[in-house]
């Protein structure tokens, strides 16, 4: 196994998540799994969120639909190699904007990602993505004047 080879394409499936989830393409999310992908949530003290298969990981995407506009910014991702699978570890920002009646606000969340991947078909996927919610900040959102 190539590891450059390797990194980048695994760097590249993490943002293509989080790219057509900020897209509302749920189902191109969905594809990026195998056909028994997990998908795990983890959210402080609120019950653990478990998805399996491509049909449900689609379905899980809806909720971001409530939200004007989002986007994931995905940081460090560091990768372990051993013989009979790679895991990997990536933070992202998730910002998202909606709107009250007071005015529109972003709620920000600190997401690491505990991922397994699977070659197959000569493509990397997710076989498991657990997501742990970190922290998270709600606020209301102001612009920059240019």
């Amino acid at each position: 196994m190539d590891h450059v080879e390797t990194r980048l394409a695994l760097r590249e499936l993490v943002e293509r998540y989080a790219a057509h989830a900020d897209r509302r393409r749920d189902a191109a999310i969905a594809e990026l799994f195998t056909a028994d992908g997990t998908l795990v949530i983890e959210w402080g003290d609120r019950p653990t969120t478990t998805v399996r298969g491509r049909a449900a990981i689609e379905a899980a995407m809806k909720p971001l639909d409530r939200y004007r506009v989002t986007q994931h910014v995905i940081a460090n991702q560091l990768l372990e190699f051993a013989d009979d699978a790679v895991r990997g570890e990536t933070y992202c920002t998730a910002s998202h904007v909606y709107d009250t009646p007071a005015g529109p606000r972003v709620f920000v969340m600190r997401i690491r990602y505990a991922d397994t991947f699977d070659h197959t078909g000569g493509n990397w996927l997710f076989a498991e993505r657990r997501l742990f919610v970190d922290w998270t900040e709600d606020h209301e959102l102001t612009t920059a004047a240019h």
